[in-house]
Parts: structure tokens; sequence; C-alpha cells
């Protein structure tokens, strides 16, 4: 804002453009000119108890006044979704644009930009997979896996599941978004910019120094690091995942035995990926979504452990009373507040086991059923699909319908309505009805088609025009 104001009485203002002065409204912590501001501040004091520098007081004014937006959203939709229906009702197509939506924070309107906005963000922000009944918590969560080194000796590898990475990126996200931090390299840069030498063969071995004395790194493998004692020891090994979780907590963690070892090598990591002036990274406070397609077709309570607690609303990080629990590899995890969890669930797949009662409240549930009407979009022999639906809600029930995308074309194929019917509609009626085919029958010539005698598998000719 500004007190100036255009003064037509003053001859020099004549030949000088007039100036609108408005009012910006609440300023964003991430628009580029006060992180440039901020930026420029970074080194001065603050008589402030609780902060360093006014860098930092400035930032936890804003942080105040944003903190009701850490768990809200714009779109305001619920943290879990399951989209239940027959197939064919566009559960999966929805699930890409309520992904994107959450990313963006936004109504988009044009399913092209979801699309783009899905496959820009996939393993970042989004996680997409496939429940089957094998799928396992070492899955999901965290698990032990075989692996083989160099020696081909067979040993175990703890390796996170894809929710806890997507978790533990939304976590890591929504605590830097309260709290700048210092800008800092990938551990992969870190780490390569500080075995260079090695690699290049510039130098044999790499000291590393201790309080006391120094070790050598002497191999540098895609599993672990070789080094020898300055007493001479050489067969001892460093695990570079374990180095990188290090780097990434900025701690040597509860590591028994090497911690020694680990220490100095990680100070001396942090010495090249911290930015060494001090200043503070701004950062953005972003949403994540997985996507379970087929939540249903996994044995819910083996998946799902702990999480069956944690992913209610008020146990998230930011709930009303936030839970951490200890992984059985010992590790503390928490589901945060920013990650959204949609699920899809297909009510005519009967031969699977209904979804666990636990999980089931912890979700809430949108139906997709069948339409025979949508805005800007096509929906082939819509009489025909309503007729055939009708008849299968009586005798069957609302779950087996036939859902409209069967009636809309895909992949820029042209519709045809035999193709459609004795390709992918009869097929999945015979499995409704046990390949009852007097039953099917009925459901046909109730909706209009004509059947092609002395056929098996059962097939249409086209439409009875007597019966429409």
């Amino acid at each position: 804002t500004s007190d100036y104001i255009y003064d037509d009485a003053r001859e020099e203002n004549i030949n000088l453009r007039k100036v609108d002065w408005k009012l910006r409204g609440r300023w964003e912590i991430n628009h580029p000119m006060i992180t440039k501001t901020l930026t420029d501040i970074t080194t001065y004091a603050t008589d402030d108890p609780n902060y360093n520098t006014y860098y930092e007081r400035l930032l936890g004014i804003m942080k105040e006044e944003m903190s009701e937006k850490i768990t809200t959203s714009k779109m305001n939709y619920p943290l879990n979704t399951i989209f239940y229906g027959p197939p064919g009702t566009g559960k999966t197509y929805n699930t890409v644009l309520r992904a994107a939506e959450i990313i963006e924070d936004r109504v988009i309107e044009n399913y092209y930009d979801a699309i783009k906005i899905f496959n820009d963000n996939l393993h970042d922000q989004i996680e997409f997979i496939t429940f089957h009944q094998n799928y396992s918590y070492e899955d999901f969560v965290q698990g032990l896996r075989p692996d083989t080194d160099d020696n081909e000796v067979l040993t175990f590898e703890k390796r996170d599941g894809i929710f806890k990475k997507i978790a533990d990126r939304a976590l890591k996200n929504l605590k830097e978004s309260e709290a700048p931090t210092i800008p800092k390299k990938s551990f992969e840069d870190a780490f390569n910019q500080f075995i260079f030498p090695l690699a290049e063969g510039e130098v044999e071995e790499i000291e590393v120094k201790m309080t006391r004395v120094s070790y050598y790194i002497t191999a540098v493998t895609d599993k672990s690091i070789d080094f020898r004692k300055a007493s001479g020891g050489t067969a001892h090994t460093l695990s570079i995942t374990t180095l990188n979780r290090m780097y990434d907590a900025e701690s040597v963690l509860n590591i028994r035995g090497l911690t020694s070892y680990y220490a100095p090598l990680l100070k001396e990591l942090l010495k090249i990926g911290k930015d060494s002036s001090g200043r503070k990274e701004v950062v953005k406070k972003k949403n994540y979504v997985i996507i379970i397609d087929e939540i249903n077709r996994a044995n819910i309570s083996r998946v799902f452990g702990e999480l069956i607690t944690l992913i209610e609303v008020d146990k998230r990080s930011h709930g009303q009373i936030p839970l951490e629990t200890k992984l059985p590899s010992g590790d503390k995890f928490m589901v945060p507040s920013n990650l959204y969890i949609i699920g899809t669930m297909n009510t005519a797949d009967k031969s699977i086991a209904l979804l666990d009662i636990a999980l089931r409240r912890r979700f809430e549930f949108e139906a997709m059923y069948p339409l025979y009407d949508i805005k800007d979009k096509t929906i082939n022999d819509a009489e025909i699909l309503k007729k055939l639906n009708d008849r299968i809600i009586e005798t069957k029930g609302h779950d087996f319908q036939i859902g409209h995308s069967f009636f809309m074309g895909s992949n820029g194929d042209t519709y045809d309505l035999n193709k459609t019917m004795n390709n992918k509609v009869i097929p999945l009626l015979l499995e409704y009805y046990m390949n009852d085919e007097k039953e099917v029958k009925g459901i046909l010539l109730a909706a209009g088609l004509t059947i092609e005698e002395n056929a098996w598998p059962l097939r249409i000719t086209g439409k009875n025009d007597k019966s429409i």
C-alpha cells in the first residue's frame, strides 16, 4: 500500500503515467519477492528470544497465520476415500482426476490436463498400485528382502514399501514447510562428489578423520563402502543405504557398533551437501496421493497392519491425537496429514472377501454406478444399457450392473454395438450368471437385442427393431 496520490494540479504530472495502487492481499510465503527480501536479511539478529534472526522471526509470524492451512485444502476432499461400484463405471478414471485436483488444490475441468498432472507427479507426489491376493505388509510398508553382495554371500536388506516411501516424503515436506531448513544436495550428489577422486583413480584411498585416528576408504560398491583401519585391518564395510538414511536424518540414528565410523563420514557429506552460507530454504506445503486400485483384492488386515489405526484423520501427524509407532525394524513411523489415500473397489467381484470392517469405517465411500447421460460425453445406445441394467437389478442386484464406459468406446476405437456386446458385455453376463444361458438370453431379449441362433458362446446380431 502507499499514500502516494495522483495530483492533477501539479504541472509535472501531466506527462506521467497514473499509478493504480492496490492492496495485494496476504502474501504467500513462497512469493518470489518476499523470498528474496527474507534472503537479504538472513544474517540480521533479532532481540526476540525465540528466534536467532529477523528472517526466522518473520517466517515464524507467517507460519502462525498459515497454520490453519496445514491440514486443510481448498478442494476439501477426505483423506481416505474409496470409489466403489460395478465394473466400467469410471472408478479408475476418476482416481486420476481426483489425484490431480488434490495435487493442484483446484478444480480441473479438462481430463487431459489431469492426466498430464498425474503423469508429471507420478512416483513423486503420486503413487499408483494395484492390490492382489499375494500383496503383503512387506510390499506395502516395510520388510526384509534377500540380497547378495559381490562375494555372493546371502544377506537380508531392510526395504521400505511403497506406502512408507510416499508417507516419508509427505511428512518431510510437511515438517520443512513449517520450519525452513538449510538447502541440501541429494545424498547421491554429495556422496559422488566425496568419492570422486577414488572413483576416477586420482587417489588409492580416501582418509576419513576420526577423533584421534583416521580410517581409509579403499573401495566403493553399489551397496557398501570398504575401508581399512589405521592399524591395518581391511575387512570392514559400511552400508551405503544406512549412510543415506543418516544423511536424510542428519543423525547417526541408533546404529550400534559402527557409530564411530559413520559419524565422521556423515559430517564430511553434510559439509559438502549443505549450504555453507546458512541461508534457509522456504518450502511450500504439498499434497501427496497414493491410489490403491482393487483395494479389496488383498488381505487388508495383513497388508495394512498398524496402518489401520494410523490412517485415521485424528491419529495422523497433525491430528488431534497424533500417533507414532515403531515398525518391526525399530524405525519410527507416522502417517502425515497431507497424504491422501484413494482406493477403488469392484462391487461385482465376490470371489474375494469383503473389505475389512475395521478399514471400512476409516474410509469415506463414494458410489459410482452406471450413468446414461454425461455432459459433453456420448454414451452410445444408452437405452439398451438402461434396459440391460434394469433386468440385472431385478435378478442379481445393483452391484452387478454394466458400466457406461463399455458403451463409450476407448483408446480411439470406433464404437460398435455388436462388438461391444459380444466381446465384453455378454462374457461378463455369463460370468455373473454362472453360464446360465437361459437367464442371459432373457436379459438380452429384454434389452431389445437379437440373438444369433444356435451360437455358443452367446452372440447378438444387432437390435430387435420391433421391440425398440
